[in-house]
């Protein structure tokens, strides 16, 4: 368990505060007393910006970290290799397979492998639920076990849309701090109750102080929106901090049924953990 840990949004589809920008994606950089990780990359046109708006430097990251291949999570992956080239990266062997929805190419920019392992310094796959550093690990791929979740949307891994993807790479973030276990979503692809469940698996615990981060309910019937509530409060989490993907609807149905659990979460967001 680390003493001191904080997360600050740098990408998000909203921005709060003068000069800083939001754009349809997310990215979070994590810091504790000595190590410094970034957990995705937004689509790439504002995380530069709004860093040093910030005062954050993008140099010397420990590690990037893909929450899945999509362009709003890994657009900015270019963006980071101008400012560190010499750190490792942590993402699922699915990230860099072409993808694609209704609209086009959705994919990562990068997808050779060749590439990545040239301006990475380690490439490390996660399939498994993998630790990043001591006290913070990503899930890996997320069993879907819950009849009610899905990915939240139709997408291919074909241009011709004939190969159904079904984003095998979602994963999310948890860390051990001293409030409690808080977890850290891209998307949640996989559905937020099967990943809660899963890192409730892995880990043993049986209680979350925070789950931050994207839960693509955009179009998610209302039985859903009451079972992943429920989730919430079994696991009795005491900060929800949903957004990007989520969708206004389900956003304000969790501060209605979670009132005094909500928080907003837009650019510029900083949650400090521990002392």
């Amino acid at each position: 368990m680390k003493n001191s840990l904080s997360l600050t949004v740098l990408v998000e589809n909203t921005a709060a505060g003068r000069g800083l920008l939001g754009e349809h994606g997310l990215s979070y950089l994590i810091e504790t007393d000595d190590s410094r990780i970034l957990f995705d990359t937004g689509q790439g046109f504002v995380l530069k910006h709004n860093a040093q708006h910030l005062g954050i430097s993008l140099q010397d990251l420990d590690a990037v970290v893909l929450s899945h291949g999509h362009y709003d999570h890994a657009g900015g992956l270019m963006t980071v290799l101008e400012e560190c080239n010499s750190t490792k990266l942590f993402l699922h062997p699915a990230a860099i397979k072409p993808k694609f929805s209704q609209r086009g190419e959705i994919g990562s920019p990068i997808q050779d492998m060749a590439i990545l392992e040239q301006k990475f310094s380690q490439l490390i796959w996660t399939e498994q639920p993998t630790e990043i550093i001591p006290g913070v690990s990503v899930t890996g791929t997320i069993p879907r076990t819950h009849p009610l979740e899905d990915t939240g949307g139709i997408f291919w891994q074909d241009a011709e849309h004939e190969q159904v993807d079904l984003i095998p790479d979602d994963q999310s973030l948890f860390m051990d701090t001293p409030e409690g276990l808080v977890v850290v979503l891209g998307c949640a692809h996989s559905g937020v109750i099967n990943t809660l469940n899963y890192i409730a698996k892995i880990t043993g615990k049986d209680k979350f102080y925070a789950v931050i981060g994207g839960m693509h309910l955009l179009n998610a019937r209302e039985d859903r929106l009451q079972a992943t509530a429920e989730i919430l409060r079994q696991y009795q989490v005491e900060i929800i901090g949903a957004n990007h993907c989520t969708g206004m609807n389900a956003i304000a149905f969790f501060w209605h049924e979670l009132a005094g659990k909500c928080i907003s979460c837009p650019v510029g967001t900083r949650l400090k953990f521990g002392s």
